[in-house]
C-alpha cells in the first residue's frame, strides 16, 4: 500500500520498492579467471575441487617420537615402555628409517611419518638417555598424527561457487595448489552528480555560492567497499540534454548507473524525465516511504539498472545502503549480507511518521555493562557530520510513530570495530 505525498503520485514502501526493482532480474555481469592470491573478497563462479590430498601423507602433529602405539600400551611413569631410537626425521625429508617393534624415531612437527609407525608420543611424555627412550604414558593408534587427506581429500569440493573469498580461503587454495580460479566480475558503477551549483571536491577556493560535491567521493568509497568498480562521470549541468547525454554514455561504459541529485519533483529535478526518455521500462519506482531518502528513484534501461539518489548526502548514503549495496553485491555474484547488530537501550525518544520507515542515526557505546544508543541530535538529511558522529542506525518501522526513551532496540552497526566504552 502506498503513501500519498505532495509532489509524488504515490510513495511505495521500502519492501515494495525492493521487490519491484530486484524483480527485474539483475544478475552477475560475467566471469573472469584471475590469480587466486589476488581474489580476496571476490565471489567464486564455480566449485573448486581439490586435485590433491591435504596433507599429502601422514605427518606428525607434534614434536616427539614416532612409534608403534601397541609398544606403549600399559606404560606409566612407574612402569615405562622401553624403546630404541633408530633415527630422526625433519620436515621436508623423506624418511630413511623404518620403525619396527620396540623402536622409535625422533620426529619434528609436520615431518612425514616413517614406515611402520602409527602414532607419535610427545617429547614431554618421554625420558631419553642416548639411544634409549622411556615412554611414560600410552598412546593410541594415530594419536598426534595428521592423517593423509584429513584436511582436504582429493576429489572433494574444497570451496563452493558463490562463496565470497576470505583470507583463510586464499590460504586453503594455496594448500591445494590452485593458482587460478574463476570468479564473477566486479560490476562497473558509473557515478555522476547533477547540479549547476556544485563544485569539484578536494579543490580549494570554491566560488561564491558553490556547494562542494560531497556525494561522488562518498559514493565512490561505498561502491568499492561492496565489491564494485566506480567510474567517475563528474558533475552534469541541470539541463535535460546534458543529463540524457551523460546517462547514455554511462550506460555504454558501466553495468550500473548511479545519479545523485535531480531526483525529486521540482522544476530542476530532470533525472526521472531523462531516464524515461532513454528507453523502457524507465522509472520503476519514484518515491519511497523512507526517511531520509524519500525522492529515490529506481529504473532500468536496456537491462541495466539506474538508481537516482537524493542530492542531500545523508539521504544519498542511506538510499545507497538500502538499494545500491545489495544490487552491487548481487551483480558481483556475492551472497546476501547481514549487517552486524547489537541490542541497546535508547537514551532518548525518537519520533517518526506512521507509514514511513525511518533510519535514525545513533551513537552506541557500552556503559555499566550494557549498550546504550544515543540518537544524534542534528539529523537533517543534508547534515553529513551526523553520519560521521554516528556508528549505527536504528530503524523505526512503518507502523510506529516513534520509539520511546529506555526502549530496547536493534542497532545496525556501520562497522563492528566502532563500539567503545562510554
Amino acid at each position: 500500500m502506498g503513501v500519498r505525498e505532495i509532489g509524488f503520485k504515490r510513495l511505495v514502501s521500502v519492501d515494495e520498492a525492493i521487490a519491484r526493482f530486484f524483480g527485474m532480474g539483475f544478475g552477475p555481469v560475467g566471469v573472469e579467471v584471475m590469480p587466486a592470491e589476488r581474489a580476496l573478497g571476490r565471489a567464486l563462479a564455480q566449485d573448486v575441487v581439490s586435485r590433491v590430498d591435504v596433507p599429502p601423507f601422514d605427518r606428525s602433529a607434534v614434536d616427539g617420537y614416532a612409534l608403534k602405539a601397541e609398544d606403549t600400551f600399559g606404560a606409566s611413569p612407574l612402569s615405562p615402555a622401553a624403546l630404541k631410537v633408530v633415527g630422526r626425521i625433519d620436515p621436508g625429508q623423506v624418511p630413511e628409517v623404518a620403525v619396527g617393534g620396540g623402536e622409535c624415531a625422533e620426529i619434528a612437527t609436520g615431518a612425514r611419518m616413517p614406515e611402520g609407525a602409527d602414532a607419535v608420543i610427545m617429547l614431554e611424555h618421554t625420558e631419553r638417555v642416548g639411544e634409549a627412550l622411556k615412554a611414560l604414558r600410552p598412546v593410541s593408534p594415530f594419536e598426534n598424527v595428521s592423517r593423509l587427506g584429513e584436511d582436504v581429500r582429493k576429489g572433494e569440493v574444497a570451496l563452493r561457487a558463490g562463496r565470497a573469498l576470505r583470507a583463510q580461503d586464499i590460504g586453503l587454495l594455496a594448500s591445494i595448489r590452485v593458482g587460478e580460479i574463476r570468479v564473477y566480475k566486479r560490476p562497473r558503477v558509473a557515478l555522476m552528480s547533477t547540479g549547476g551549483e556544485l563544485a569539484e571536491p578536494f579543490v580549494e577556493g570554491v566560488s561564491h555560492g558553490g556547494t562542494v560535491d560531497t556525494n561522488r567521493p562518498m559514493l565512490r568509497c561505498l561502491v568499492e567497499g561492496c565489491g564494485g568498480i566506480p567510474i567517475d562521470c563528474g558533475i552534469v549541468p541541470d539541463r535535460l540534454d546534458a543529463i540524457k547525454a551523460a546517462l547514455t554514455l554511462a550506460l555504454k561504459e558501466a553495468d550500473i548507473v548511479v545519479v545523485s541529485g535531480g531526483a525529486s519533483v521540482g522544476r530542476a529535478d530532470l533525472v526521472p524525465k531523462a531516464i524515461n526518455s532513454l528507453g523502457r521500462p524507465g522509472m520503476i519506482v519514484h518515491g519511497v516511504a523512507m526517511r531520509p531518502g524519500k525522492p529515490v528513484g529506481l529504473a532500468a534501461v536496456g537491462g541495466k539498472p539506474i538508481v537516482s539518489l537524493p542530492g542531500f548526502p545523508v539521504a544519498a548514503f542511506l538510499a545507497f545502503d538500502v538499494f545500491v549495496r545489495p544490487l552491487i553485491r548481487r551483480m558481483a555474484g556475492l551472497p546476501g549480507e547481514t549487517r552486524l547488530r547489537v541490542r541497546a537501550r535508547l537514551k532518548r525518544r525518537v519520533s517518526s511518521r506512521v507509514g514511513f520507515r525511518s533510519f535514525v542515526r545513533v551513537r552506541v557505546a557500552k556503559e555499566d555493562g550494557q549498550y546504550l544508543a544515543d540518537p544524534v541530535r542534528v539529523t537533517g538529511s543534508g547534515i553529513l557530520s551526523s553520519m560521521s558522529r554516528s556508528n549505527g542506525l536504528v530503524i523505526v518501522p512503518e507502523d510506529r510513530g516513534g520509539l520511546e526513551e529506555g526502549e530496547m532496540v536493534d542497532v545496525y552497526l556501520f562497522s563492528p570495530f566502532e563500539i567503545g566504552d562510554g
